[in-house]
C-alpha cells in the first residue's frame, strides 16, 4: 500500500477522485469481458459505484478548496501506484478486482484515522466501508477456480476407499 505520512485533505481528495476514475474503467472493461447477464449487471453496477464515488469526491474538493473542478487531469503523484489495470481474462479481472477492492478499502481507512474533522473522517470512513463491500460482493459472486480440484478430489477419494478397505 502507498505510505502516506502527512495528510492534506486536498491531495488525498485528488488521489481518490483519480482512484476512482481507475476503478470506473477497470469496471467497464470487466463488464464488456463476459457475456453473462449477471456478471455484466455487477461489473457495470460497480461502475457505477466508481462514478458516484469519484462525484461525492469531487463534491468533497469543492466544498473544502472552494474550487470547481470541469477537467479531471491529475498528475502521478495522485495515483495510487497499487492499483492494478484490468486483465483480458474474467477470472485474472476478478482476482485483480479483490486485490485493488481490498487497497481502496485499507487507503480509505487508513486516511480516515489520520483527520480530526469528523467530515472527513465520517467521508472516508464510508468509502472504505463501500469498497470492503465491493469486495464481499466480488467474493460472494464468482468463486474462485482452483486448477487441481480435480487432483485433490482423486486424491481424497483414493484415501477414503483405500481407508475403508
Amino acid at each position: 500500500m502507498q505510505k502516506i505520512f502527512t495528510v492534506d485533505p486536498i491531495d488525498v481528495l485528488k488521489i481518490s477522485m483519480q482512484s476512482e476514475k481507475e476503478m470506473r474503467e477497470f469496471y467497464t472493461k470487466a463488464a464488456s469481458l463476459t457475456t453473462d447477464d449477471d456478471a455484466r449487471s455487477i461489473m457495470s453496477g460497480l461502475a457505477n459505484h466508481a462514478d458516484a464515488h469519484q462525484q461525492n469526491s469531487i463534491n468533497m474538493y469543492t466544498r473544502l478548496s472552494g474550487k470547481k473542478i470541469l477537467f479531471l487531469n491529475l498528475d502521478k503523484r495522485y495515483k495510487l501506484m497499487t492499483l492494478q489495470r484490468c486483465a483480458d481474462e474474467l477470472h485474472e479481472a476478478v482476482r485483480v478486482a479483490k486485490r485493488n477492492e481490498k487497497e481502496l478499502s485499507s487507503f480509505y481507512s487508513m486516511v480516515a484515522r489520520r483527520f480530526m474533522e469528523p467530515d472527513l473522517r465520517i467521508f472516508f470512513r464510508k468509502l472504505a466501508t463501500d469498497h470492503y463491500q465491493h469486495l464481499t460482493l466480488l467474493e460472494a459472486s464468482f468463486e474462485e477456480t482452483f486448477e487441481d480440484d480435480e487432483e485433490t478430489s482423486e486424491s481424497i477419494l483414493d484415501q477414503i476407499t483405500h481407508e475403508s478397505e
